[in-house]
């Protein structure tokens, strides 16, 4: 049977028509196209209204997804409607790219949490929303390693007072090791303070200092952490 291509294409998709039916074929496996027996979804394309009756993958890694006209009966209890158009399928690929890149960050973020807790509070509450990965924990793993970092540079200040006894050239080094220590031992006081508190996105590194100066600090605009502009309009 023939396939006759509909003069029309949405977005990224592709419409068929065959007979009376029509057809949607798209890279995308919309999970909530979904076929039901009662209370079925109707999707409006073009200002009709239609629903899925069949669900097909092929070999080219595209789905296809078979609408027949929506029955014009008053016993037919529609579930939710989607308004099927460019609008749509743009939000829902942007949607599945994001979580595409998502999947693939996601990982390599795990191995860098240390890191991530240095950052300002506000972008740890976005990385948290967007990848999973807590703000409080990250944060407790910089803490770690800024204290490790503390103890290093009071050794090396051991070591260099130590050496310029020997070598006095070495004594210009000594404030290089002096210098960051009461700053990291002030941030080290501050950031532990903003976890025992259990701020939900404890401080990042020197980020008390623009709070103590009344600025805005850090300049990144907090998110709610919903996701709900990440996902395709689904119903009205």
């Amino acid at each position: 049977m023939t396939i006759q291509p509909f003069p029309r294409r949405i977005g990224s998709d592709t419409l068929l028509r065959k007979g009376d039916q029509l057809i949607v074929c798209s890279r995308a496996d919309m999970d909530e196209w979904q076929i039901r027996q009662t209370r079925k979804t109707i999707i409006q394309i073009n200002g009709e209204d239609w629903c899925l009756v069949g669900k097909q993958y092929t070999a080219a890694k595209e789905v296809r997804y078979f609408l027949d006209p929506w029955p014009d009966l008053i016993k037919e209890i529609p579930g939710r409607r989607i308004r099927y158009d460019e609008e749509y399928v743009r939000a829902r690929n942007e949607a599945m790219n994001k979580r595409r890149l998502e999947s693939r960050i996601g990982p390599i973020l795990h191995f860098l949490k240390p890191l991530i807790g240095f950052l300002p509070s506000c972008v740890k509450l976005r990385i948290e929303s967007d990848f999973g990965i807590p703000a409080r924990n990250a944060t407790f793993m910089s803490i770690i390693v800024e204290l490790l970092l503390f103890f290093m540079l009071g050794a090396f200040v051991q070591i260099f007072t130590y050496g310029a006894m020997q070598a006095p050239a070495l004594v210009v080094f000594i404030p290089t090791f002096i210098v960051p220590v009461p700053i990291l031992f002030a941030d080290l006081v501050m950031r532990y303070s903003s976890y025992l508190r259990e701020d939900a996105s404890p401080l990042g590194l020197l980020e008390w200092v623009g709070k103590w100066k009344g600025t805005k600090s850090p300049a990144f605009p907090c998110r709610s952490g919903k996701k709900d502009d990440l996902n395709p309009p689904k119903a009205y």
